[in-house]
């Protein structure tokens, strides 16, 4: 069953059946539930199978950039080796190849054997691996923003429309996009009032920013980056802590969530200095489309 948009009792049925999952494997899938409840109309993005009333495969594709996207799911521990993500998959991929986007990255817990032998079966190739983190404030003491002992102030602002430019930059040189791929996100990031971008200013200069996305209590904070002759000066650990700080006192959210990817130790250091934990790791598996 492809979908354009899902139902409430849809959404139900992926969580029941994402629960029963994490708790036969053991993993954590990452499923991005506020992206899932907010599918734009007329675009496909959801395949489900079900066995009667009962879900039992379920597989989404989440699309960042314009030359790729992310895909996720699941099978129902039952119903496993019978071809049921053969069909979703074969189904997204048609889906994507219809849409002109070349390259699929799977996104695999890395606890996962099943999903990790499906993925190889499949010819997938390993591109890298990403940590899950977590911090949560302790006893209502709201992460502290370190002193600054320069003479420029650093200040966080929230990005509005006239940002997309400056945006776009950011995310350019944070994440090695395309100029076409980082304009779009921007655009998007700023559209998205659900989220909140702040923008980092040093002297009235914007160096960096970070976006924040709360969703049943948690602050998911992604698209964190810094202006390349920035970077090393500890900017970064003051940006991400009065972001935090900020969202502990506006909202009350005392739980904080990141992804990191593994081969970046001096990005998991930041995080580490600033009391966050790794939980668990996920796998990116490429797919690149003829």
């Amino acid at each position: 069953m492809e979908k354009q948009g899902l139902s409430e009792q849809e959404l139900r049925d992926i969580r029941a059946l994402a629960d029963r999952c994490n708790a036969e494997d053991g993993i954590t899938l990452k499923l991005n539930w506020e992206m899932l409840s907010e599918r734009p109309a007329g675009v496909t993005n959801d395949f489900l199978m079900y066995e009667g009333e009962e879900l039992i495969g379920f597989l989404a594709i989440y699309s960042f950039r314009l030359t790729e996207v992310e895909i996720s799911g699941m099978v129902h521990p039952q119903h496993r080796r019978n071809g049921v993500f053969t069909r979703l998959a074969d189904a997204a991929t048609d889906e994507c190849r219809r849409r002109g986007i070349p390259k699929l990255i799977f996104i695999c817990q890395e606890r996962s054997a099943s999903g990790k032998a499906f993925l190889e079966a499949r010819g997938a190739v390993y591109s890298f691996s990403e940590h899950w983190m977590e911090m949560r404030v302790q006893d209502g003491q709201p992460p502290q923003v370190p002193d600054r002992r320069q003479a420029e102030a650093l200040e966080l602002r929230l990005a509005v429309e006239d940002d997309i430019e400056v945006l776009t930059e950011l995310n350019r040189q944070g994440f090695d996009m395309s100029y076409e791929d980082a304009r779009v996100f921007a655009e998007n990031t700023v559209a998205d009032k659900k989220e909140i971008t702040y923008v980092a200013e040093l002297g009235g200069k914007p160096i960096g920013k970070l976006a924040v996305r709360v969703d049943e209590g948690i602050a998911f904070i992604f698209g964190f980056c810094l202006l390349t002759e920035y970077r090393g000066r500890g900017c970064g650990r003051e940006i991400l802590v009065r972001a935090m700080e900020r969202v502990y006192r506006e909202g009350g959210i005392v739980r904080f969530e990141l992804e990191v990817a593994a081969d970046n130790p001096r990005a998991l250091r930041l995080y580490e200095s600033c009391g966050f934990r790794a939980l668990n790791a996920n796998d990116y598996y490429t797919i690149e489309l003829s």
